[in-house]
């Protein structure tokens, strides 16, 4: 008898997907789990039906629609791309990824983009939601035809079977602690925030000014300037804020303004005087840190949040496998000048 994927997962301890990634190479296992799994494999005389798998997809092709929002700042642009190469290795296994990006965080247009998706048939969708109630109960109606999973951004009541992303309060709360480390004694501190339908970007603002309350008094946090995602408005926000606050110590920008405000720093000859924590791990931030302007930054793992939802969906449509968790979650990964 044909020892099955499931068999190897129960001896190995894993889930059914983690087999059929680690034996295929497709996704992120950790290596030693997949050292493992391929060794029990291996000693149960495990041969790939892929010719099968390959023609159940030829008979019945599955298609997942995924919409990214915000494309064109730094993060989201990573994740389109780490969703595009994805799309294009799924295509040659015989599923077809139907990739819709979107400027902005616009609830008008991603209920269309979302229509335009259902029309085309797809099997399931994986979407980085605004914050809006008819989007919340477009999505929780879908979730009851098809699965629905969420990256980058969650939406609370929509019905959706995961999602996939940062815990962005606990991010907003570790960037506090560091810049508490970085100004010691306290001082005044300027928050940048971003969308204010974009449930990501309030959560990292209210970690952060809960931490600080709560743990570090001596941080004298200013009223939260919002930048909707602007370069330039971050740009003109520090530069402002450095003009009615002179003693002005730190920076948190909690969305894409990061480069607006080390131009900000460079140009009012702040570097290093006023210290920046930002988010998403670019090569222009890298570059920003290795110049000494930019403190600490949050990595957000683009290539997660770009290819597992993707994976989970085509695991849960061809298997019947279910996530791991509610929540799969990216490590809060610190990025200094020394590890970039």
């Amino acid at each position: 008898m044909a020892v099955t994927l499931a068999e190897i997962a129960a001896l190995a301890g894993v889930s059914r997907g983690t087999v059929d990634r680690a034996l295929n190479n497709r996704g992120r296992v950790d290596p030693k789990v997949a050292a493992r799994v391929r060794r029990i494999a291996v000693e149960m005389g495990y041969r790939p039906n892929r010719a099968g798998r390959m023609l159940a997809l030829a008979k019945h092709p599955i298609k997942i629609g995924v919409i990214v929002q915000s494309v064109e700042t730094m993060f989201m642009h990573m994740v389109y791309e780490e969703a595009s190469r994805a799309c294009a290795r799924l295509k040659s296994e015989g599923a077809e990824v139907l990739l819709r990006p979107l400027e902005g965080v616009d609830a008008s247009r991603q209920l269309d983009a979302i229509d335009e998706l259902v029309e085309k048939g797809v099997n399931g969708l994986a979407v980085t939601p605004v914050e809006d109630d008819a989007v919340r109960a477009r999505l929780r109606s879908l979730s009851g035809e098809m699965p629905v999973v969420t990256f980058n951004t969650d939406l609370s009541e929509s019905g959706r079977l995961c999602y996939i992303g940062s815990d962005n309060y606990a991010c907003g709360r570790a960037c506090a602690g560091l810049m508490n480390l970085l100004l010691a004694g306290g001082g005044e501190v300027l928050v940048v925030a971003g969308q204010e339908n974009n449930l990501s970007h309030r959560q990292r603002v209210e970690g952060f000014c809960d931490e600080a309350a709560s743990h570090f008094p001596d941080l004298k946090l200013l009223p939260p300037e919002t930048c909707g995602d602007d370069q330039q408005l971050a740009h003109d926000i520090v530069c402002r804020t450095v003009q009615e606050h002179p003693q002005l110590r730190g920076v948190y920008v909690s969305v894409n303004g990061q480069i607006g405000a080390c131009d900000a720093l460079r140009e009012l000859g702040l570097q290093g005087k006023v210290h920046l924590i930002c988010h998403d791990l670019s090569e222009v931030n890298a570059e920003n840190i290795r110049a000494g302007l930019i403190d600490f930054l949050i990595d957000q793992d683009a290539h997660l949040q770009g290819v597992r939802p993707v994976e989970l969906l085509l695991d849960y449509l061809l298997v019947g496998e279910k996530p791991e968790n509610e929540r799969i979650l990216a490590r809060i990964d610190i990025r200094n000048r020394y590890n970039v």
